[in-house]
């Protein structure tokens, strides 16, 4: 498949347990003790109030959801909260074409995008023009997530 013949579309309750999945499977890839990943489910996991508290975007092959971003509007910067892939579909450009929608209205205003990657995620990141400035403690103790930001072009 083409990257056009993906959607993307903003997501309805209905989606939560499926996003929730997603997450899941998306983050079990790497490869994560089964205990880190109870630890960090309550991270993982969106509920219905995370509607009307962040753009919450879909991206679909077909009617299949297989992957969605959750960006958090503040009024400094704009939070990238979740960007999931299901592990089949990462390295066809889908999440770079995920990310690029969710952060249409933050570059259009200019301001800064911070997003804490798993370490995994950084040089993805990094590839679309994110900075490592900090690090951010994380579980288990000793393990650190870097603190990642991007900020604005004119022309972006």
């Amino acid at each position: 498949m083409m990257l056009s013949d993906y959607t993307i579309r903003p997501a309805k309750i209905a989606d939560l347990p499926t996003l929730n999945k997603i997450s899941w499977v998306a983050k079990s890839h790497w490869g994560y003790p089964d205990d880190w990943m109870e630890r960090w489910k309550p991270d993982l996991e969106l509920h219905k109030e995370d509607l009307s508290k962040q753009e919450i975007l879909v991206l679909l092959d077909g009617a299949q959801a297989i992957g969605f971003s959750a960006v958090q509007d503040y009024s400094e910067h704009v939070e990238v909260n979740h960007l999931w892939i299901l592990p089949s579909y990462i390295g066809k450009g889908l999440g770079k074409r995920l990310l690029q929608k969710s952060l249409t209205k933050a570059l259009v205003k200019g301001r800064p995008v911070l997003v804490d990657a798993d370490p995994n995620a950084e040089g993805f990141y990094t590839n679309f023009g994110f900075i490592t400035f900090a690090q951010v403690a994380s579980y288990p103790p000793g393990r650190f997530l870097p603190r990642m930001r991007l900020f604005p072009t004119l022309d972006a």
